[in-house]
C-alpha cells in the first residue's frame, strides 16, 4: 500500500513541482544537506545559510509544492509534501543529512515511510515539530503559540489557505529580533500557507526513524514554537546532541552565520 502511495503521490514531479538549490562546490567525501522550510515560506528562506555554508556542504534547498506554483492549497496535503520531499532527494547522490524548520519537521517525518530506503544518516531539527506515529503536526504546541501565530495570520476558509492578514504581527511574531533589513526581506519573502498540511497525522516508519542521528537546534526566544514548545517535541526524540541559538522562529535569517556553523559541526560529527 505505501510503495502504491508514493508512486501516486510522486507524480507531483510530472505536474510540475518546483525545487530550487543554490550550487555550491561539493565538499569531498561530505554528505549532501538537504534544506527543508517551514510554513509561509520557500527555498529562499535558507538563502543566508546557504551563503555562509559556502562550499563547506553540497547544499540543497527545495521549494515545497503549493507555494507560488499551479498547485491549489485544497490539493497540498502533508502527504503530497513529503511525495515532494521524497523525490527531490532522490535526485541528490550519496549521503545526505536532512534539515528542518518548523512545520518541516513534519515533513521530513512523514517522508520516512514513504522512501525509506532513501540515503540518510542525520536529521536536524531547526525549531521545529517532530510529530511521531499518529500525532498532529502541531500536536505538541501551546495555547500561546497559536495566539503569536494568528496575531498575523488568519485562515481564508474559502481558499484552504492561510493568508497573512497583518505583515507587520506577522514579522513581529516570526522575528522579533530582526533588524529592518531582514524585517524587510521577511515581508517580501513569506506566503500564503496550504492550511490542509497542518490537518496531517504522521505515518511514521518506526524503526527508520530510530536508525538515524538526531539533532534539535533551540531558538531560545522563539514565539511560534516557544522553547517550552520545543523542549516538549525534542524530549522524545533520542537526540544525539542539541544546541541553542538565541533568536526567534527565523534564525536562518537573523543568525545565518551562527546556524551555518552549526550545521557545518554536525555533519562533521
Amino acid at each position: 500500500m505505501m510503495n502504491g502511495l508514493l508512486k501516486k503521490s510522486l507524480s507531483c514531479l510530472a505536474l510540475g513541482c518546483t525545487f530550487a538549490t543554490v550550487p555550491v562546490a561539493q565538499a569531498a567525501d561530505a554528505p549532501a544537506m538537504v534544506l527543508v522550510h517551514g510554513a509561509h515560506f520557500t527555498a529562499t528562506a535558507w538563502e543566508r545559510v546557504q551563503a555562509q555554508l559556502g562550499d563547506r556542504i553540497d547544499s540543497h534547498a527545495i521549494d515545497l509544492p503549493g507555494r507560488n506554483d499551479h498547485f491549489l492549497p485544497e490539493k497540498v496535503s502533508l502527504e503530497l509534501s513529503a511525495a515532494s520531499l521524497c523525490s527531490f532527494m532522490s535526485t541528490i547522490p550519496g549521503d545526505k543529512v536532512v534539515v528542518a524548520h518548523s512545520q518541516g519537521g513534519a515533513v521530513v517525518n512523514a517522508s520516512l515511510s514513504l522512501c525509506p530506503d532513501e540515503n540518510i544518516s542525520k536529521l536536524v531539527y531547526v525549531t521545529a515539530v517532530a510529530p511521531l506515529d499518529g500525532e498532529g503536526v502541531f500536536s505538541k504546541l501551546s495555547e500561546a503559540d497559536e495566539t503569536y501565530y494568528f496575531a498575523g495570520v488568519s485562515f481564508n476558509e474559502q481558499a484552504m489557505r492561510m493568508d497573512i492578514s497583518n505583515p507587520d504581527s506577522f514579522a513581529n511574531s516570526f522575528a522579533q529580533d530582526a533588524n529592518a533589513e531582514q524585517q524587510r526581506w521577511l515581508k517580501q519573502q513569506a506566503v500564503a500557507e496550504p492550511a490542509l498540511i497542518g490537518e496531517g497525522t504522521i505515518d511514521l516508519n518506526r524503526e527508520r526513524f530510530e536508525a538515524l542521528e538526531k539533532y534539535y537546534v533551540f531558538a531560545k526566544r522563539d514565539q511560534i514554537i516557544s522553547l517550552e514548545s520545543q523542549q516538549r517535541t525534542a524530549g522524545d526524540l533520542d537526540l544525539a546532541a542539541s544546541f541553542e541559538i538565541d533568536s526567534g522562529h527565523l534564525p536562518m535569517l537573523t543568525h545565518s552565520k551562527t546556524l551555518a556553523d552549526l550545521l557545518v559541526r554536525i555533519s562533521e560529527r
